[in-house]
């Protein structure tokens, strides 16, 4: 099911007030243009603190991101046990989800602790926590096998 969604103006993109009435008259294709949709609106809390990166593997396909997938961060997040992040673990960056058991600290790329990283008293600087993937919709035909 899909809703039309009402975005507020961008000042930047839209820069009449009335863009159907310029020459004094109103267009008879008024009643039929669309708005325009402006995804970053829809998915970016903070634009200063958001960053995208693509992923380059299919590690973490359990939660749907696999190679060619656009990941949008938000440094601005507190990150919390049971989020997906966005780390640099000896020089490597990393999506995977943080899990935080009692005293230890663990990076997963799946919901099972044996295919976990035990990143209790290493250095590992958390970038920001995943908010959004996309996944071109080509991508998804070739990785599933499904028409």
């Amino acid at each position: 099911m899909i809703r039309e969604l009402e975005l507020p103006k961008n000042e930047l993109l839209d820069t009449l007030e009335n863009p159907g009435r310029v020459s004094g008259f109103i267009s008879p294709a008024e009643d039929y243009k669309q708005r325009r949709l402006h995804i970053a609106q829809k998915i970016v809390k903070d634009p200063t603190n958001t960053f995208y990166f693509e992923s380059d593997d299919d590690q973490m396909r359990y939660f749907g991101i696999m190679k060619g997938s656009i990941i949008i961060v938000d440094r601005t997040i507190n990150v919390i046990s049971g989020m997906l992040v966005v780390c640099c673990v000896d020089e490597e960056w990393l999506t995977r989800k943080l899990v935080i058991r009692g005293e230890n600290t663990y990076l997963c790329i799946n919901d099972s602790l044996e295919a976990c990283i035990n990143i209790t008293g290493k250095v590992v600087s958390i970038f920001g926590a995943v908010t959004w993937t996309c996944l071109p919709h080509s991508l998804n035909h070739v990785r599933t096998g499904r028409l």
